[in-house]
């Protein structure tokens, strides 16, 4: 089947590179409209009157690039700044040869393009090409025009600041793009990974932790222990306090938990108000030690202004390591039935052959 990109709802919240790109351009576009302001004067001074009327537009169309932005089309915003500097870096150089650097500023636009997501990668990575190739091209053109230019001798300085001036908005936007790329990912991965209310790690990314900390401790001759839990009289919380009361629960049961497992340890929201710890490098014996010591932990925690009280009932199975997953869970989870059954709040340790 074809791929068909999911559509966003129109209140969804904007994506956070895409924002700041634009800012970057807006940035980057002021930095531009100063700098054809400057060129303006400096052209005119040095009697080139062709390249000051010139950059007369430029400064229009950075400013109509700016207003394009503000509007929400960061897309033609760009194209007409690839426009406009593809236009200005042919004439300056057709106008004064290539001596004074106005020729890297086709690079510095062929790598914007490339952030152009309305362009397809392939026609971004032709336009960007173009762009090289046509800065190849302006050497075999114009590298043998010799205009009278009052600032000649300062050519090579001029070649310099111009090489700094273009590089410098193309590593800023590059940069900031690549570090709030970075971020998003960090985002995105702790988004697939953790359950948003709990901050515990969820159920599908949990399995794929418990088989590598199944095969780790099988390698080392480690032990590992699967602990079922599940807050007692759960559901009367939701209806007589609310959901809100019952989100606060779920949070706070979830944060003592963490600060009762270890680093290798893997805590899971296995689903609603159910939880699952795996201990790693456990004995049954240490487990029930630890997972007692949980249990009273939770038996103290108040809520609700010190109204309301919660507790948590526990199954402990050891997980032989010959055993599936599947076979220590259903253990676990024979052994939390048992301790519902016998009154809750109480931790019970699977009969294992």
């Amino acid at each position: 089947m074809p791929y068909v990109p999911i559509a966003q709802h129109f209140y969804s919240q904007p994506d956070e590179v895409e924002l700041v790109k634009v800012k970057l351009f807006k940035q980057v576009a002021y930095y531009c409209l100063c700098l054809h302001l400057l060129f303006i004067f400096a052209f005119w001074y040095s009697h080139v009157y062709i390249l000051s009327i010139a950059n007369i537009a430029s400064v229009a169309a950075w400013a109509t690039g700016i207003y394009l932005l503000n509007r929400g089309y960061s897309h033609l915003a760009l194209r007409v700044f690839c426009v406009e500097v593809t236009g200005h870096s042919v004439l300056v150089c057709a106008t004064l040869g290539m001596d004074y650097g106005f020729q890297y500023y086709l690079w510095t636009i062929a790598c914007m393009l490339l952030l152009d997501m309305k362009l397809k990668l392939r026609l971004a990575i032709v336009l960007s090409l173009s762009m090289i190739v046509l800065f190849a091209l302006l050497f075999e053109l114009y590298s043998t025009v010799n205009t009278p230019f009052m600032l000649q001798e300062y050519a090579r300085s001029i070649h310099f600041i111009n090489v700094f001036v273009c590089g410098l908005p193309m590593i800023y936007v590059i940069g900031h793009v690549r570090e709030s790329t970075f971020i998003q990912r960090r985002q995105l991965a702790k988004l697939a990974a953790r359950d948003p209310l709990t901050n515990l790690f969820n159920r599908r990314y949990a399995k794929e932790l418990i088989l590598r900390a199944h095969s780790s401790c099988a390698h080392n001759g480690q032990s590992l222990c699967v602990v079922m839990a599940d807050l007692d009289h759960f559901k009367q919380i939701n209806d007589q306090l609310g959901h809100d009361m019952g989100d606060e629960v779920l949070q706070t049961v979830s944060d003592i938990l963490r600060e009762h497992v270890t680093d290798q340890d893997i805590a899971v929201r296995w689903g609603g108000e159910e939880f699952l710890l795996v201990l790693v490098d456990c004995t049954q014996e240490e487990a029930l030690i630890r997972i007692e010591t949980l249990r009273q932990t939770l038996d103290k925690q108040r809520f609700n202004g010190e109204e309301l009280t919660t507790t948590m009932s526990f199954g402990v199975a050891l997980w032989h390591t010959a055993l599936p997953f599947s076979v220590a869970l259903q253990l676990a989870d024979d052994a939390l039935y048992t301790s519902k059954a016998q009154g809750r709040n109480r931790v019970t340790a699977a009969h294992t052959s």
